[in-house]
């Protein structure tokens, strides 16, 4: 499930598409636009960790798990549809808050079902890395906020193959257990959409 830069040309969506296996998306970019001030970053993971005193650090660890959980749910339907070999940009769009990562979703799942390609293995997010709130966390709507994650997301044993059952060739694919940065925005409606997902090659 690829998450490299926008591709640009058909060789670029299948640059993208070969690496669809270990991540989720062709990453979108942000607006550039300037966000509210960052609250200090927050590490954290999938284990339970003390529940802080602090109102304000309490209310962001839960919004960042929400956050972490619907970036989860994004993946698990990504991973349905490639291993289907169906497109699956109707039902991912929801997850989706940026008009670059949308258009890149689309051609990805437009050239994966014309080659009919397929994804076999499984892929986890097995860690967040590090994570830190951008806004108020006691305001009463998450709507404009952002939350910057570091994921580890391993891929090991992953591959992709084409119509005739062979392996798809990964041009420099880096290691399969690596870390992607991904910025979740706040939506009304109290949703939180993936505004940017980028596969660093980073190693976690």
């Amino acid at each position: 499930m690829a998450r490299p830069n926008r591709p640009t040309s058909t060789f670029g969506i299948i640059a993208c598409t070969a690496l669809a296996v270990v991540l989720s998306g062709c990453g979108g970019q942000s607006d550039g636009g300037t966000p509210p001030t960052a609250s200090p970053s927050a590490s954290a993971s999938p284990t339970a960790s003390p529940t802080p005193t602090d109102p304000a650090e309490a209310a962001e660890q839960e919004r960042i798990a929400d956050a972490l959980s619907r970036y989860e749910e994004y993946l698990e339907i990504d991973e349905k549809h490639q291993k289907a070999g169906t497109n699956g940009y109707e039902e991912l769009a929801l997850y989706l808050g940026d008009p670059d990562i949308l258009s890149n979703e689309r051609m990805k799942w437009d050239f994966l079902t014309e080659q009919g390609y397929k994804m076999v293995g499984n892929r986890d997010v097995t860690a967040l890395v590090d994570a830190s709130y951008v806004g108020d966390p006691l305001a009463d709507t998450i709507s404009g906020h952002r939350i910057k994650l570091d994921v580890c997301v391993d891929g090991t044993g992953t591959h992709t193959v084409d119509a005739d059952g062979e392996v798809v060739p990964v041009p420099d694919p880096g290691p399969q257990k690596s870390i992607s940065k991904v910025l979740m925005q706040g939506q009304p409606g109290e949703r939180w959409t993936i505004r940017e997902d980028k596969y660093t090659k980073k190693e976690c």
